[in-house]
């Protein structure tokens, strides 16, 4: 309307000064025409950027994460927004060009994640919700380099290559087990090799080569193989027992004593055995009074371990000081012992000791 009058009256005034009306009369409503159809194709800024993505991040609990990072990327033309989350987890950003976006999110001690092929609408907020698991950040797949992309194929082949050696060693170790509860110990110590070449520095492997070694009385190359083996893995109570057997096997009670006693510090729950198996040992190096001591201990860590009864009254019958103590242990088998034929012989024993016993 302000347009008309205008154009009116600069005619008006055409009129009174003289030219030619009907001419200028056209040039201005031309020019009239150009401004209103700028008007209509120039929008404004304003109705231009008004796009809204928003949203909220909680954990897995439903609880809401107080400043958490969120980017949102221009994948289709180079764009960066940046924004933190609020104490209830929530995020806004406004003046979003048209676009396509993807929005990142971190929080500390949370993994990262992310939503792609967001288009946001003028007419509607894009809302955008996160749930982050608990873990430490990464970078996500498109935000690795070439090479380190390279890197993980690597390992995700090296990785597989493993698998696949691990399950033939395990064929193998399973052939050669068999092979050792058969008796064939040379045949299993070729497969436990086999095995090993599938799946190098492997303790389990290690260990059967080790028992396998002794078995075929390659004792010396059994101890360096047990020592190897725990070198890998020196939390492994097992291997320190199966090492205590060989030592004193090969008449080391000594190293023996030390490896029963790291077993059994590693393990407690395996304590009584462990110093069982010490006092095998000790006796079979003619150290009644030391193997006594170690069955003694085994019966302080398990109280119902029978064998180590019969074992402790065998050590103390020979002692007429002791006798006493070894007729309460070999009585005490007779209660909870189950070989028959052991049961038997503690039964004769304490007969043969009564008397004694009643000696001044």
């Amino acid at each position: 309307m302000h347009l008309r009058n205008r154009i009116a009256n600069a005619f008006r005034r055409k009129v009174l000064l003289g030219g030619n009306m009907h001419q200028d009369y056209r040039r201005l409503v031309a020019f009239a025409g150009a401004l209103a159809l700028l008007v209509v194709l120039i929008p404004t800024p304003a109705t231009a950027q008004n796009r809204i993505i928003k949203g909220k991040v909680i954990n897995e609990k439903g609880d809401p994460i107080e400043g958490a990072t969120v980017a949102i990327q221009g994948t289709d033309v180079k764009r960066d927004y940046t924004v933190k989350t609020n104490k209830k987890g929530e995020y806004f950003y406004m003046g979003i060009p048209f676009g396509v976006y993807r929005v990142i999110v971190r929080a500390p001690g949370y993994q990262p994640d992310f939503a792609e092929n967001i288009r946001p609408n003028i007419n509607q907020d894009s809302e955008i919700p996160f749930t982050l698991k608990p873990g430490s950040d990464h970078k996500l797949a498109f935000e690795l380099s070439k090479a380190e992309m390279e890197q993980i194929k690597q390992q995700q082949e090296k990785a597989g290559q493993q698998k696949q050696g691990v399950s033939e060693a395990n064929a193998l170790l399973k052939a050669g087990a068999t092979l050792a509860e058969q008796g064939k110990h040379a045949e299993a110590l070729v497969e436990f090799k086999k095995a090993l070449d599938k799946a190098p520095d492997e303790p389990v492997i290690l260990a059967h080569i080790a028992s396998a070694l002794a078995n075929t009385n390659q004792l010396n190359e059994a101890l360096a193989t047990y020592q190897k083996a725990i070198a890998l893995k020196p939390d492994d109570a097992a291997l320190y027992t199966n090492m205590g057997v060989l030592l004193g096997k090969m008449g080391k009670p000594e190293d023996a004593k030390e490896a029963f006693k790291k077993a059994a510090s590693i393990n407690p729950a395996a304590a009584a055995q462990n110093f069982y198996n010490l006092g095998a040992t000790l006796v079979n190096s003619g150290r009644a009074a030391d193997a006594a001591e170690a069955f003694r201990q085994a019966i302080q860590a398990d109280p119902n371990f029978a064998e180590a009864y019969y074992q402790l009254g065998i050590c103390l019958s020979g002692n007429p000081t002791t006798i006493p103590e070894a007729l309460k242990a070999l009585l005490k088998y007779t209660e909870i012992g189950r070989n028959a034929e052991q049961i038997e012989v503690a039964k004769q024993l304490i007969a043969a000791l009564q008397p004694q016993a009643k000696k001044p």
